[in-house]
Parts: C-alpha cells; structure tokens; sequence
C-alpha cells in the first residue's frame, strides 16, 4: 500500500496507490460508524438507571421516623400522629414540598440504628443533640430548646407539715424567748403596781390581786388585747397595761409573719432551683437510652432504667423512687396531665440542651432543611403554638 521512493514522481503509480486507500477507507468507515454507535449505546443505556433512580428518589416518600414520646411526637387513639416535633415537620415539607411517611418508633436505639443503615431519612420527636448520638448520627438546626429535668415527689401530709413548722420554730427561739420574757415581767410588774388597789377592791373579781392574775391578765392581753375579766385598778397599772397592748401588738405582728416567712422561705428555698438538689443518695430513675439516662451516666450515678416516662413517674408517685431525671418537656407535660397532685418539677435545669431532627451523615436534605427550620422556629406565631403543647 505504500509508495517507493521511486514511484513518488510517477503520476499512474500515485493514481494507483489513491484507489487502493478509497477502497481501504469505504470499508473502514462504516465499521467505525458501527462501533461508535454501539459504544453510544452501551454508555446511554448504563446511564438510564441512574436517572431514573434519581429521578424516582426525588417523587418516593421521605422516611421520616417518630421517636413515640409526647408531647414531640406521639400516637393518637384513632391512628393519627402528632405532637410539636410533627408540627413543625409538616410545616417544613409543606414549605420544600418534599413527600413523606411517619414512621412512629418507640425505642431511641432502633432510631439511631435506622439512620445508620439508610432505614430512615430523618428522625423527629423528643431527640437531644448529645455527644454519643452525635458520634452516630447528623443533626439539624435545633428544632426545640430543651434540658434535663429532675421531678420530685410533693411533700404533703400532716408529719410534712409538723417538721416544718417545728423547724421553723426552732429558727424563731430567740424572738419567742424574748416575748415569754417580756411578758413575765409586765405580768410581775402588773401585779406590783396592783397591791395597792387590792385590799381597796377586796370583794372584786376583776382586779388583780395576785402574781396569777398579773401573768394571766399580761397573757390574754397580749393575745386579745383583754377579755376584760381582769383589769387594773389605779392609774399606774392603766398605764402599764396601755404599754403593754401597743407592745404586744407589735410582738404578736412580728412573730406571726417571721413565721410565715420562714415557712415560705423553707418551701422556696427546697424546691426552687434544680442545679441545688444533691442527687447523690437518691434512688433515681430514667428512661434507658434518654437524655436523662446520657447525663446521670456522665456523673456516675446509679439509677433504675424504666421503659417509658409514665412508667418512672409511677415509681415515684409510688415511692419506689426518690426523682425522675429526664428532658423537661416530656415532665412538664406528663406531670401536668397526670401527676400535677403529687409530683412537681423544680424550676431549672440540670443542663441545657437542644432537640433537633437527626438525620443520616452527608444527608442531601440537611442544608435545605436547616433553612426552613432557621425561618418556621423564629416566628413568634411558631413559639406561641409551641407552648401550648407542654402545659395542659
């Protein structure tokens, strides 16, 4: 096929050697054509599924598992699911018009597991941002303000109410010293400033005509301000007993609210912030795998892992158990449905925390997700919706 150097000048033999390659390319072409089409179609025809996944993906239902703990996520009697957490999920997919299905799970382990393993596309409901979740799972903007709780048995009862009074008292000793003084010495001093009086009234029971007299007249004096059975005579004794009155006014006044005072500060100062009440000694109870159970086992205490929240609160409304630690608004809703006579919640936290939707790692959705959440939990319409879910 190729040209000698001789035959390069030649104009028969360059004719030659042309038709041989027209001859060589006219069945070459076609061949080439055909492999071209078919490389086409091989590389079209493996690119196709992959469309069509993702264009299915796009139509198919979200997955979206409901962690079964009111008042964030919950089953209602007639099948329906609600709760704030779905609320606040409905409203995101209407604003992204994504698809869905709820899925409502009862355990927070199988949640985490499904989301490991692509089972679920996003998990709802009473779900706080920890570190061991978050070494397992991705996390949302924080959908809920939250924290751990810790709910304690009302102390009532008439036992109750006689040691705190008797503690109360105790406190007060030196004003109550101060005022039996006192009214010792104006009963004595009654009846010094009555023994004139007295031989001149002998035939009157309403003088005061011995120490007996004087100490019950300074009582029922301080106490009444007189029954008037027994009074003074001269003008010295009216004069004391005028003192006296005004004096035992203030006493009686200052003593009472120093009471009422001090039993108040007693019941405040019990239950008034959560950080102060010393867990240790306690017997505790959590739900297994709850935000609760994450921080009594980050400070090594010991405590007895329940199924369900109600199931705990019964062991402490029973007496099974001194406190209940879980996320404050799973306790402040069940405590207000159900244990409001004989459970309370003292204000604050034991540490703060956050509830956000989890998400499988490198999930697709969590940055168009992030922006509904940022819009839909900082309008005031949403925060007045949400706290109606927590108290009843």
């Amino acid at each position: 096929m190729w040209i000698s150097g001789v035959d390069r000048l030649n104009p028969a033999a360059i004719l030659a050697a042309f038709n041989r390659y027209s001859r060589w390319f006219r069945f070459v072409r076609p061949c080439a054509l055909a492999c071209a089409d078919l490389l086409f179609g091989v590389c079209l025809a493996a690119s196709v599924p992959s469309a069509f996944a993702a264009g299915q993906r796009e139509v198919e239902s979200l997955r979206v598992a409901v962690y079964n703990e009111p008042p964030y996520g919950y089953v209602d009697g007639d099948g329906s699911i609600s709760g704030v957490s779905v609320d606040l999920w409905r409203r995101v997919a209407e604003q992204m018009e994504w698809h869905y299905q709820l899925i409502p799970i009862s355990e927070m382990e199988a949640i985490l597991s499904g989301l490991e393993q692509g089972r679920f596309d996003a998990a709802i409901g009473a779900i706080t941002i920890t570190p061991e979740r978050a070494a397992r799972v991705d996390f949302s903007y924080p959908a809920h303000r939250s924290g751990v709780a810790i709910a304690l048995k009302k102390e009532t009862g008439l036992m109750f109410a006689l040691v705190s009074y008797g503690a109360a008292v105790s406190e007060l000793a030196p004003l109550i010293i101060i005022t039996l003084t006192l009214l010792m010495l104006i009963g004595v001093a009654m009846w010094l400033v009555e023994q004139r009086a007295r031989f001149a009234a002998q035939g009157s029971e309403s003088s005061v005509v011995s120490l007996r007299d004087g100490i019950y007249w300074a009582v029922v004096t301080m106490t009444t301000v007189g029954y008037g059975d027994k009074t003074p005579k001269t003008m010295l004794g009216r004069a004391v007993a005028a003192l006296w009155m005004l004096s035992s006014l203030v006493l009686v006044s200052l003593l009472s609210t120093s009471l009422v005072s001090r039993l108040t500060a007693d019941r405040v100062e019990s239950r008034n912030f959560a950080a102060s009440i010393d867990l240790h000694g306690k017997r505790l109870a959590a739900v297994g795998q709850s935000s609760g159970a994450e921080y009594l086992d980050q400070i090594h205490l010991q405590y007895a892992k329940f199924k369900d929240l109600p199931e705990a609160l019964n062991s402490l409304a029973n007496g099974q158990s001194d406190a209940v630690v879980n996320s404050v608004g799973a306790l402040q809703y069940y405590v207000s449905m159900r244990y409001a006579r004989s459970i309370e919640i003292p204000q604050g936290l034991l540490a703060s925390a956050y509830i956000a939707i989890a998400l499988p790692e490198h999930s697709a959705i969590k940055k168009p997700l992030d922006r509904a959440l940022v819009r839909i939990t900082n309008s005031p319409e949403w925060r007045t919706l949400e706290e109606k879910f927590f108290v009843r």
